[in-house]
């Protein structure tokens, strides 16, 4: 159903003046409080009510100066997947875009990376973003044979040598297990898919990682490291915390949809959250206010991630007009903690 912006401006408290300036682009606000108000429209589903941005900030896109936002993993379609990234495609559509670029989407199911070569002309794309859950060293020469730049998107392999813009997972967990410390547990465990996603196992070693940060003990017993997805989950999840004993006072998990198998397995062995177990997800998804009690979670800024993509690509075409030296960044963006109602204090 329709609504009005100044009905708009009523569910999300603010006066009809603020909104019209947000919805329109206009001067006259913080950046924070437009962005803010910008991420909760969308997630509210009345994000066709954002105008375009003016069209004097854009140019059109130039002959053979078209970003390639490039899909080599299924887990890009996985329902696990899916509602992460087309934050981060907004955000990088958008600054490409803005710069005068032109911006397409390839999906192209190719783990070893054999169908490149004869899938992607090396004159058709100025450059690429690349997703992959991993990146061999296979997969990196097949793209180097492109000879054309790229960079890789939350996916940072050290051996594959190959520049990327990832979420800095060793913040947001050292983030999550200290604010769960100083809200006094000690019995802290860690729920893990067993996915092989780069960041995923990266998370997972990260909450070693912060342990030892905090002077803990990681505890084999809180901690489950092939859990799986979905009703899977939730029914190994359910089984194994039969036992008292393998129940910690707080988890962490690696990201925020694992929430619902977690949740339904504590309530199906009677446990409550947060009165008897706290809980942390990752990513920031729109799930983590829609479950009871609302999740607690580090948030990825994803189209501002989708911006940094681009512009560090766009830097490294211009690098290596410049000179023939390759240097490999990895750029790193920190997750923020959203304390919602799904923690609770332990009393020491």
């Amino acid at each position: 159903m329709a609504i009005k912006s100044k009905e708009l401006a009523g569910l999300l408290g603010v006066s009809a003046a603020t909104m019209s300036l947000v919805l329109n682009h206009k001067p006259g606000i913080s950046d924070e409080l437009r962005n803010s108000l910008l991420e909760r429209i969308r997630e509210m589903g009345y994000g066709y009510m954002i105008r375009e941005e003016e069209q004097a900030e854009r140019t059109e896109p130039a002959s053979g100066s078209t970003i390639a936002y490039l899909v080599l993993s299924e887990y890009h379609d996985d329902v696990e997947e899916a509602a992460f990234f087309p934050k981060v495609i907004e955000g990088a559509e958008r600054e490409a875009r803005k710069r005068g670029c032109g911006f397409t989407i390839l999906h192209m199911y190719d783990s070893s990376g054999e169908k490149l070569r004869e899938s992607i002309p090396k004159e058709q794309f100025a450059g690429m973003l690349v997703y992959a859950a991993q990146v061999t060293e296979e997969m990196k020469d097949a793209l180097d044979a492109l000879e054309i730049p790229y960079i890789l998107i939350d996916c940072y392999c050290p051996l594959a040598g190959a520049s990327a813009v990832t979420v800095n997972n060793r913040q947001g967990i050292f983030a999550a297990v200290k604010y769960l410390y100083d809200r006094g547990h000690r019995r802290i465990g860690y729920i893990s898919s067993g996915r092989p996603l780069c960041s995923l196992v990266e998370r997972r070693k990260s909450f070693r990682y912060a342990m030892e940060e905090t002077g803990l003990a990681e505890d084999p017993l809180f901690c489950v490291e092939e859990a799986g997805t979905g009703q899977e989950a939730q029914e190994y999840l359910e089984e194994l915390w039969k036992d008292p004993a393998r129940i910690p006072t707080a988890m962490v998990l690696e990201n925020d949809l694992m929430a619902i198998a977690v949740y339904r397995a504590l309530r199906g062995n009677g446990l409550r959250i947060p009165e008897d177990v706290s809980v942390i997800g990752f990513d920031g998804r729109s799930v983590c206010s829609m479950l009871e009690p609302a999740l607690t979670t580090l948030r990825v800024p994803r189209r501002e991630m989708g911006r940094m993509l681009v512009m560090l690509l766009l830097q490294k075409i211009e690098l290596q007009s410049r000179t023939a030296e390759r240097v490999t960044i990895r750029l790193e963006i920190d997750a923020e903690l959203v304390e919602m109602n799904s923690v609770a204090d332990v009393k020491l």
